[in-house]
């Protein structure tokens, strides 16, 4: 009976070996719940990024000591926005974007006009520049980059010096 034992002992020894080995190379499918936790999160929208970019731009609320109100949009990149304006205007433009990329930004007046690049952040900062109206309107557009993805947040305002 000792003989018939080694063997048997043996030969269990020898299965739960190969076992285990093949246990530890062999891959497994991920479980479900696994793979949906690695999913990707969901990307804000244009409408969200146009939102954290206006929180670099002055707050309208306080315009007063930094100059009046003339024209504002929190909105995907993709826009447009249009006012009437007094020719000769000297205006101040604030622009922030938030994303990936950069937006070029035109400014146009009657026949003058001035394009700047506006780079998109993911803490987004304002970019400031003057600008005098040459006619009774002014017009801004965004044009993106082939990369972009953001959010745009413009304020177009006369400077607190031009108070009337």
């Amino acid at each position: 009976m000792k003989y018939a034992i080694r063997p048997a002992a043996a030969a269990l020894t020898a299965f739960a070996f190969l076992t285990g080995s093949a246990a530890c190379v062999t891959p497994s499918a991920p479980e479900p719940q696994q793979a949906a936790s690695k999913a990707r999160p969901r990307l804000p929208s244009e409408q969200q990024l146009g939102d954290v970019a206006a929180a670099a731009l002055t707050d309208q609320d306080t315009l007063d000591g930094a100059g009046t109100f003339v024209l504002s949009t929190t909105d995907g990149i993709d826009s447009a926005a249009r006012s009437e304006i007094a020719a000769g205007t000297p205006l101040l433009i604030e622009a922030a974007c938030a994303g990936e990329g950069s937006v070029t930004l035109t400014v146009t007046s009657g026949r003058s006009g001035t394009r700047q690049q506006v780079a998109c952040a993911d803490k987004p900062r304002a970019k400031t520049f003057a600008f005098t109206t040459r006619a009774g309107s002014i017009s801004l557009d965004a044009d993106r980059g082939t990369a972009t993805r953001g959010g745009l947040a413009y304020l177009v305002r006369r400077p607190a010096s031009e108070h009337r």
